[in-house]
């Protein structure tokens, strides 16, 4: 704020233009602080999830019912967004391949980046958006409605009860989606090449097998289910801090997507840089 004032003093800002900056810092602090804050809850909810584990309680219905609506309500949108990118990967990097003479090789470069990156990175934004903000809708919608008051009222664990069927189930089932999509995308970049460029499914294959070891399918499960806890602890955090009406209810989902991705992309990151 100094340095604004100073600048407008030696004239290398207008008083408006200062007005506008001034705003956007405002803004951008408001931002930082409230990405600060929300990852701090999240680890106080990690801590509860952890607690809770340990100490055996654990919905098992409730928790087969989250995983058959996971598994059943995910699938599909991963699996549309592996197959579209299999296919850009096939018409778009297999005449290059082929013109090159390294057309074979396309089914390397096709499982390594479903496998290491897009499969894991892309499958947990569109799982994010479809269960994540379900579960901060559902669990906000419960906390305005008084619901969440009256579990209290009658000694109900909160975090055993609504968060950590969510969580086992993220954990366990993510990476068993994220993997079968990843397949799907190689089968998609393999169809299109095949059929597109006359490239062999042998030699497609046999790339793939050569080059794609265990650690690259550890990486991606390892990922998956990273990207799941972190998806359920934030859309749980939003959801049970929520405050007031249907407007907000709209915005913890919305904040849910949002941080859902910043975090997904930061981890991934870090998990990368860690395995290589």
């Amino acid at each position: 704020m100094r340095l604004i004032l100073v600048l407008v003093e030696f004239g290398c800002l207008a008083p408006v233009q200062c007005l506008v900056v001034t705003a956007v810092f405002k803004n951008l602090s408001s931002v930082l602080m409230q990405v600060i804050l929300l990852y701090a809850r999240s680890v106080r909810t990690l801590y509860q999830i952890v607690v809770c584990i340990l100490s055996g309680k654990i919905e098992r219905r409730e928790f087969l019912a989250q995983a058959a609506k996971l598994a059943c309500n995910s699938w599909p949108p991963v699996f549309a967004i592996m197959i579209a990118l299999g296919v850009v990967i096939g018409v778009q990097i297999g005449p290059e391949f082929v013109d090159r003479g390294i057309g074979s090789q396309l089914g390397i470069l096709s499982a390594l980046s479903m496998t290491r990156e897009l499969a894991p990175v892309i499958g947990s934004l569109m799982i994010a958006t479809q269960f994540g903000s379900g579960i901060a809708a559902e669990l906000a919608n419960m906390k305005i409605t008084e619901q969440v008051d009256a579990l209290k009222v009658f000694n109900v664990d909160l975090v055993a009860y609504l968060i950590i069927p969510r969580f086992i189930s993220a954990v366990l089932f993510v990476p068993v989606v994220i993997w079968l999509a990843a397949i799907m995308g190689v089968v998609s970049s393999l169809m299109t090449v095949w059929l597109t460029e006359d490239i062999s499914i042998q030699a497609f294959v046999s790339n793939i097998w050569t080059y794609l070891v265990i650690d690259d399918i550890l990486l991606c499960l390892t990922k998956s289910s990273a990207f799941g806890a972190v998806i359920v602890i934030i859309a749980s955090t939003l959801g049970l801090d929520t405050k007031g009406g249907a407007k907000e209810v709209g915005r913890a989902t919305t904040l849910t997507v949002i941080f859902s991705f910043i975090a997904i992309v930061a981890l991934d990151y870090l998990l990368t840089s860690i395995y290589l």
